[in-house]
């Protein structure tokens, strides 16, 4: 048997090393497809290409305006030429796999106001489709109480049937009902105020954005409200469930939900939950006040 050169193998390995990374770059992540998509989409609302929009949208897309006033496909699109704005800020990317999130600022000129927004991207057979759009109010600075935790108790016993025993919604599948059974978990947390069995349903990278329009909250900034809760025996009552939907694909999830709270107005929430050593946790959560 005539003995293999060395010399012969590092080439072979070094081209087989160039073939694979030249493979993985011509192999576009999830997240670069969406953005071409993201793209296209406010395209098609600066040129009012209502065709072009439409293909764009999810049969279950939702668009929820600063208001709170939430639109299906078909009552967006002959209201399309008022959803204009301004270029996107600020903008910052989640890539879910098969749903990406997409969130930052914008300008509305025609109404004068400044919003943060969300896009929801999830991938179809057939493509990349919008399937939910939020927007909530931008204040100029942060308010000086921040709103979207539930109301106090002020000492009474309270019982949380909605959201923390039951919600108004059935899951279709049983990755939908580890979702719903997951977040209901950390809304018993929040009841408690137990901060050790909440932070870990919840990814390192967490964002919130209130409905108060102050600057987003992020997981160190939930962990020492809660713990002040803790301290100050202050026990906040959870907004009962009024709708709810859930969307998984793989191992990702988005909640779409309205909430009453005890006090106040109504909110719309979108969640967005991964998945991580089989263990569902929140990466992003916005809300808006129903005006």
């Amino acid at each position: 048997m005539r003995p293999v050169r060395s010399n012969l193998i590092v080439p072979t390995l070094l081209l087989l090393t160039i073939a694979h990374s030249l493979t993985a770059l011509a192999s576009p992540a999830p997240e670069n497809d969406a953005l071409v998509a993201d793209h296209s989409l406010t395209a098609a609302i600066a040129k009012a290409d209502q065709a072009g929009f439409a293909k764009l949208l999810d049969p279950e897309s939702t668009w929820t305006d600063r208001t709170g006033k939430t639109r299906s496909k078909q009552e967006i699109l002959p209201v399309l030429a008022s959803l204009a704005a301004d270029s996107d800020a600020d903008v910052k990317v989640i890539d879910a796999g098969p749903i990406v999130l997409i969130h930052g600022n914008r300008r509305i000129p025609a109404q004068n106001a400044a919003v943060r927004f969300l896009r929801v991207w999830v991938k179809r057979p057939q493509a990349w489709q919008l399937l939910i759009y939020q927007e909530t109010n931008k204040a100029e600075k942060n308010p000086e109480k921040r709103s979207g935790f539930g109301a106090p108790s002020n000492g009474q016993p309270v019982a949380c049937e909605n959201p923390c025993k039951m919600v108004p919604y059935k899951p279709d599948t049983t990755a939908e009902q580890e979702v719903v059974s997951m977040w209901q978990a950390v809304e018993r947390t929040v009841l408690t105020n137990d901060v050790e069995a909440w932070t870990p349903n919840f990814t390192d990278d967490f964002i919130f954005v209130t409905p108060d329009g102050g600057s987003p909250l992020n997981k160190a900034d939930r962990v020492a409200m809660i713990t002040e809760l803790r301290r100050t025996n202050t026990t906040l009552i959870p907004a009962e469930v009024s709708s709810m939907k859930v969307w998984v694909l793989g191992d990702a999830a988005v909640m779409r939900s309205e909430h009453k709270p005890l006090h106040g107005k109504i909110l719309h929430v979108t969640r967005l939950f991964e998945k991580h050593n089989s263990h569902w946790q929140i990466a992003f959560g916005q809300q808006t006040w129903i005006e």
